[in-house]
C-alpha cells in the first residue's frame, strides 16, 4: 500500500494577485490533492510559490525533484516526458493507481462550478432561447409579439454582466451603451461576436487614439500660430 505524504503546503493567494497568477495556484492546489502524491514522501519545498518538490519515490525509492507533472509521469511510466520512470512500479501498482486518479478526476469534474441560470430561466412556464435547450411557451399572445422572454433574457444578461464584472451602474448613463444595443437591435449583423480582450486593448484602441489625434491636428495647428 502507498504511504501518507508529509503535510501539504498552504498556497493562499493575495488580493493583488492577478487573473493568470490566481488560476496558476488554484490548479496547483488541485493538482496537490492528487492520490499519486501518496506514493512518494515529499523531502523539500522548491521555491516560495509553484508546485515543485525534492521528493523521494516510495516504490523505488529514487529521489528527485518535479511538479505533480513529473510525479506522474514517474509513477505512471509515462514515455516521451523526459521523465526517468519508476522501473519498479508493477502492473497491480499501476492499475490501483490509475484507478484512483480516474475516480480522482471525476470528483473534480463533478465539483467544478456551474453556470448560474437567469432569472427567467428559472421561472416555470416562460421560453427562453438557450444554446443548449428551448422550452416551451406559456406567454400570451401579446407577450409572444413583442418578444418579451427574449428581451427579459437581453436585459439580465447584460445586469449580469454589471454585477460578474464589477462595472459602475454609471456606464448604462455613458451613451455609447445605449447606442451599441440601438445600433445592434436595428441592423443585421447576424453572427456578430463582440471584440474580445485583446482587439480591445490593441487595434481597436489604436484606431480610436489615431482618431482622436486626427481631429485634434486642426487646434494644435492654433497653438503653433501662438
Amino acid at each position: 500500500m502507498a504511504s501518507q505524504s508529509g503535510d501539504e503546503p498552504n498556497f493562499a493567494s493575495s488580493g493583488s494577485g492577478s487573473a493568470s497568477g490566481s488560476g496558476s495556484i488554484s490548479s496547483v492546489q488541485n493538482d496537490n490533492s492528487s492520490p499519486l502524491w501518496n506514493y512518494v514522501t515529499k523531502l523539500e519545498k522548491r521555491g516560495a510559490t509553484g508546485g515543485t518538490w525534492n521528493y523521494r519515490c516510495n516504490i523505488c525509492g529514487e529521489t528527485r525533484n518535479g511538479s505533480y507533472t513529473i510525479v506522474k509521469a514517474h509513477l505512471l511510466q509515462i514515455s516521451g516526458e523526459g521523465v526517468a520512470i519508476c522501473k519498479k512500479v508493477t502492473k497491480s501498482q499501476k492499475f490501483e493507481m490509475l484507478t484512483l486518479l480516474e475516480e480522482w478526476e471525476k470528483r473534480k469534474k463533478q465539483g467544478a462550478s456551474r453556470e448560474v441560470p437567469l432569472p427567467s430561466q428559472c421561472q416555470s412556464g416562460i421560453a427562453i432561447e438557450s444554446s443548449s435547450k428551448k422550452r416551451k411557451s406559456n406567454l400570451p399572445p401579446n407577450a409572444k409579439s413583442f418578444n418579451m422572454n427574449v428581451r427579459a433574457q437581453l436585459d439580465e444578461e447584460i445586469a449580469r454582466m454589471f454585477y460578474t464584472g464589477g462595472l459602475p451602474f454609471n456606464l448604462a448613463r455613458n451613451p455609447h451603451y445605449q447606442r451599441a444595443f440601438t445600433f445592434a437591435t436595428t441592423h443585421d449583423i447576424g453572427g456578430y461576436v463582440p471584440p474580445g480582450y485583446n482587439k480591445l486593448r490593441t487595434s481597436l484602441l489604436l484606431k480610436e487614439k489615431n482618431n482622436v489625434e486626427k481631429l485634434l491636428q486642426p487646434i494644435k495647428a492654433t497653438w503653433q500660430e501662438k
